[in-house]
């Protein structure tokens, strides 16, 4: 069989030799060796891959990353350290591995189930690889043949959770190296409500891979709003998909902050599948020094009634380098359409670059579709009225550069998590004296 790439990586051999979760499952198997098969035609997508061509994975592909976790050492309180939230139902995976002991997942309500997928696996069967593509060049087909673990969430019809989910993925210094291939899967019900918040962060400097799929599945008139945060160390790749599928009248409002990584790329993929159906997507990506990140977005309008809201900004500074590539496909058939997309860029040096390509891919007549790019600097004139006032320049930019950012968190109607995050992307921007 004629594989499609030049990068080649181990990753096949570690598929064929890990003991992995669920391998007694003869479905699961059976997944796991078409997502290697595809694998091992396709490798890593190249950049002579359209959805590639700005974002190389050689380096990616040189690196020697262990598959095997030893204990962690982590406490209690670097947990409660890296979290966004104080009250929340809290989901601990440290490592690679669910961490029952750091996790809060006791007294659930009503219609409120959360497991680790790793024993959860019989719960998602119907559902697992059923939102994404393995086919599709890029990472998806290697999660699913070497996935351990994750998180299961599953909300019963017309139940509505009232406390946050807060899914904690720490990575840290006692696993140097070490590659992590998690699947979450995420699941509504009709008319079901929740709040989800995936929060990726480093407890030390360390270098590791990231791989990691969430899936979520909207039934009718069900609402879940979703935030991703990824703030991992700078030795770090971080590869995710998310993709969900929308039945009618479902909400899915999304927010995803891009702060750490070597490389961090994100794929993300709504399918509007039902009538009054609507998905928001925001996010924010500040990035500096050689740090590359790359946000790849797809809304699909498969049926007549639908909405979409898009607004993705970036704030770039020393040699880093940013892709934006949003994509909004109105099928046949799809009237009444309205989708807004919007890409917004601050580059703080002349040695950043930002490649970014919004798009309209329209075959229905009665639409409402807009789309949009900019790029800029700093306006020199609100950096003179600051320092004019008394700030020293490294405090006024760091102030016109928030203001720049802050409308993505404003569109967070949540107070503590809007602060959550806010917290942690003041900590990003440069202080004054």
């Amino acid at each position: 069989m004629k594989q499609l790439t030049e990068i080649t990586t181990p990753f096949s051999e570690v598929a064929k030799t890990v003991s992995l979760p669920g391998a007694g499952l003869d479905w699961l198997t059976q997944l796991r060796q078409q997502a290697l098969g595809l694998f091992e035609r396709q490798g890593l997508p190249a950049k002579k891959v359209e959805d590639w061509k700005y974002t190389s994975l050689w380096q990616l592909s040189r690196e020697g990353f262990t598959h095997d976790a030893k204990a962690s050492t982590l406490q209690a309180s670097e947990v409660a350290d890296a979290a966004v939230l104080e009250d929340a139902y809290r989901v601990v995976i440290v490592d690679g591995r669910f961490n029952a002991e750091l996790s809060n997942i006791e007294g659930l309500e009503s219609g409120l189930t959360i497991k680790p997928m790793a024993e959860a696996w019989d719960q998602a069967e119907k559902l697992l690889g059923q939102q994404i593509d393995l086919d599709k060049p890029g990472l998806n087909a290697l999660n699913t043949m070497l996935m351990q673990d994750g998180a299961y969430i599953h909300v019963a019809a017309d139940n509505s959770i009232t406390k946050t989910i807060e899914l904690l993925v720490i990575s840290t210094a006692d696993n140097d190296r070490l590659a992590s291939h998690l699947r979450h899967l995420v699941h509504l019900e009709t008319g079901a409500k929740a709040t989800l918040v995936e929060n990726y962060v480093s407890v030390g400097e360390t270098q590791g891979f990231t791989n990691v799929v969430t899936e979520v599945n909207l039934a009718d008139n069900a609402s879940l709003n979703h935030f991703k945060l990824q703030h991992e160390s700078l030795g770090h790749y971080h590869i995710a998909t998310l993709a969900s599928k929308q039945a009618e009248g479902s909400q899915w409002h999304t927010n995803n902050i891009s702060l750490g990584s070597k490389l961090a790329r994100n794929d993300i993929h709504s399918q509007l599948l039902g009538e009054q159906s609507h998905v928001t997507l925001d996010g924010l990506y500040l990035v500096t020094g050689d740090q590359h990140v790359d946000n790849h977005t797809r809304i699909d309008h498969a049926v007549p009634n639908t909405t979409s809201d898009e607004v993705y900004k970036g704030v770039l500074d020393g040699k880093s380098h940013a892709v934006f590539n949003g994509k909004v496909f109105v099928h046949q058939d799809a009237q009444k359409t309205d989708s807004s997309q919007s890409n917004k860029n601050l580059l703080l040096s002349r040695s950043s670059e930002i490649d970014t390509k919004p798009e309209l891919e329209i075959y229905a007549d009665d639409v409402k579709c807009a789309h949009g790019s900019t790029v800029g600097q700093i306006d020199q004139q609100q950096l003179f009225f600051l320092r004019a006032r008394g700030l020293d320049e490294t405090a006024a930019r760091s102030l016109l550069t928030y203001a720049f950012a802050v409308d993505v968190l404003q569109r967070i109607k949540s107070e503590p998590i809007r602060q959550g995050l806010s917290n942690v992307i003041e900590k990003r921007l440069p202080k004054g004296a």
